[in-house]
């Protein structure tokens, strides 16, 4: 799978844009503000539904327009996306109107990599989880509903929080609760342990191999997890755990345990890296996260993907920048974003030439 064509309307900076990519992918070079970042997104919008920059949908659409649109073409299938300002959304595929985003997501897997990901280092726990949620959903239908119905259920018991203390009603939503959440925590140990042996051989190239790093899960539950082997005795702890918080989660009127709270932990050399590390080794450290990612979803799925880089290597020193280009090549198609590319890239990469509303292959 890769993405032949893009077309943009009202899109961001763009009142228009129409252009063409070969399988390798495309370097996009220009100043600042003139545009590359939005290319990126849009294609990351019409692979998940959602902006990697975590942008509303309502910041996306140009100014002075009430709505955007998004469509390209993956060898041959088509897929759509439309959304305006009274927050209406139209996504459609070969032509077909698609009702919900689990049937749009995963469909079209992308990795982007951008100067925010130290966030995923230094950030709050929520980054972190939207990470391996985005990453999850696209290599298992089964976590992605899970995911779902693990939300929708919680949202029902925290509107019962504080307005009644009929146990029955929150028997059946945490009884709900507990049978998703033990399929996305189980789910999720099993994708970060194979996930940290792809993530420390990674980093171990960047740095050289002079330092180690280590990615650990950290459920908000108080059971150890090295005692939990089984999806039911997960569903168990969490049945018991969400009964036993139910007075002091009236008091908060939110859900205070479960998978919406918890964590990944970031260790170099055996410490946490965002209290000891340099900045780039924690920059280091997220690019071996989401190439780990790449490799993890190459494992799980077949197909291609499309990997989106916005001047992820930018603030590496020189010689960890060398070791980064030769990794990203060959894992899918690689659309790049730079003011400007001091590494030389593949033949089969694009490039093109981005002014303000305008991108020019060379």
């Amino acid at each position: 799978m890769f993405l032949q064509t893009l077309s943009l309307l009202n899109f961001r900076s763009y009142p228009s844009l129409s252009v063409s990519f070969p399988p390798g992918g495309a370097l996009f070079e220009g100043l600042n503000g003139t545009g590359k970042t939005n290319v990126l997104e849009a294609i990351h919008v019409l692979c998940t539904g959602r902006s990697q920059r975590g942008a509303a949908r309502g910041d996306m659409i140009m100014h002075g327009q009430d709505s955007a649109f998004i469509e390209g073409e993956f060898c041959g299938s088509a897929a759509a996306i439309g959304f305006s300002r009274d927050k209406k959304v139209v996504m459609k595929r070969d032509g077909v109107d698609i009702r919900s985003y689990s049937e749009w997501f995963g469909e079209r897997p992308v990795v982007s990599f951008g100067t925010n990901d130290l966030d995923l280092v230094y950030g709050p726990p929520e980054t972190r989880r939207r990470f391996l949620d985005m990453l999850i959903c696209q290599i298992d239908r089964a976590y992605l509903a899970a995911l779902a119905a693990y939300r929708k259920s919680m949202a029902c018991r925290n509107a019962l929080l504080g307005k009644s203390s009929d146990s029955a009603l929150f028997d059946i939503y945490e009884q709900a609760m507990a049978e998703n959440a033990s399929i996305l925590v189980f789910k999720r140990s099993e994708a970060i342990e194979e996930l940290q042996k792809y993530l420390s051989g990674y980093y171990a190239e960047i740095s050289g191999e002079g330092e180690n790093a280590m990615l650990e899960y950290a459920p908000k539950i108080k059971q150890k997890i090295s005692n939990l082997n089984t999806i039911y005795e997960w569903q168990n702890v969490y049945l018991n755990t969400l009964s036993e918080s139910r007075s002091r989660d009236a008091e908060l009127m939110f859900t205070s345990r479960g998978p919406h709270r918890d964590d990944l932990r970031f260790l170099m050399n055996g410490r946490l890296a965002k209290s000891y590390a340099s900045q780039g080794q924690c920059r280091s450290f997220a690019l071996s996260l989401k190439l780990g990612s790449v490799l993890l979803m190459e494992r799980r799925r077949e197909g291609g993907m499309i990997f989106l880089v916005d001047d992820a290597v930018s603030e590496l020193d020189p010689e960890r920048t060398s070791r980064v280009y030769p990794l990203l090549e060959g894992r899918g198609q690689i659309f790049i974003a730079t003011p400007r590319c001091h590494v030389k890239l593949g033949d089969g990469v694009m490039k093109c030439v981005v002014e303000p509303g305008k991108v020019t292959s060379l």
